[in-house]
């Protein structure tokens, strides 16, 4: 019986020892060449990532965009801008603008008052500062770009609400043309406002907004000066 015993328990000190040295060895030998495999192969899948996603999705990003801007991944360029210098519409905005124009003399008053349909399109400037930043682990697309601005302002149509002469002072045909130049001017300032910013803003990520799922990222939008 104390034979067994003797045995048993020279089986499991023998057992014992093997086990403290065999994880000695996987610790000091094998352990750090593994975990050093580990994070390499970590740090490059990681840095791989961002190429990964615009491997992937660049075409659908150009495709949603529309146009081709630069792309960025982790600060380092690596495509474009591929276009040349343009401009993109993003918003449009259908309003109307009122001016009047009156002269008094010697009790004689001439008047003309002109009423515009305008189609207002604000957008963005397509050149090296528009940029598609992705992150190096390929999660954050972030879009970087100027403010939106106003891209035209077109007259549609014409109204001519008032057009009246005074008995001694009649409107002159530079008169009526200085008018509408006048229309078109204050039309153009009245037509950016804060709502066709947000509005051209808004849509350009809206455009992006399908291929978040698609693709498993995050979507920001940064403006620069």
């Amino acid at each position: 019986m104390k034979a067994n015993q003797t045995l048993a328990i020279g089986v499991s000190i023998s057992l014992i020892i093997a086990a403290v040295f065999g994880g000695l060895y996987l610790f000091v030998w094998k352990g750090p060449q593994d975990v050093a495999k580990t994070t390499k192969d970590s740090v490059i899948e990681t840095a791989n990532a961002g190429y990964d996603l615009f491997n992937r999705a660049g075409k659908d990003i150009y495709r949603a965009l529309k146009f081709e801007p630069k792309v960025t991944i982790a600060g380092e360029t690596v495509y474009g801008p591929a276009q040349a210098i343009g401009e993109v519409a993003t918003a449009t905005k259908d309003f109307q603008h009122t001016y009047s124009y009156e002269v008094s003399w010697a009790g004689s008053v001439k008047r003309l008052e002109l009423k515009g349909d305008f189609t207002a399109k604000a957008g963005f400037t397509v050149d090296d500062s528009f940029s598609v930043e992705i992150s190096a682990d390929g999660k954050k697309v972030t879009l970087r770009h100027k403010p939106p601005e106003l891209l035209s302002c077109e007259l549609t149509k014409l109204h001519v609400l008032k057009d009246e002469n005074g008995w001694w002072n009649h409107l002159q045909p530079k008169e009526r043309e200085s008018a509408q130049n006048e229309l078109l001017k204050r039309a153009r300032a009245r037509a950016m406002d804060a709502d066709l910013q947000e509005e051209a803003a808004q849509s350009l990520m809206e455009r992006l907004r399908p291929l978040q799922a698609q693709h498993a990222f995050e979507m920001h939008r940064e403006l620069i000066p």
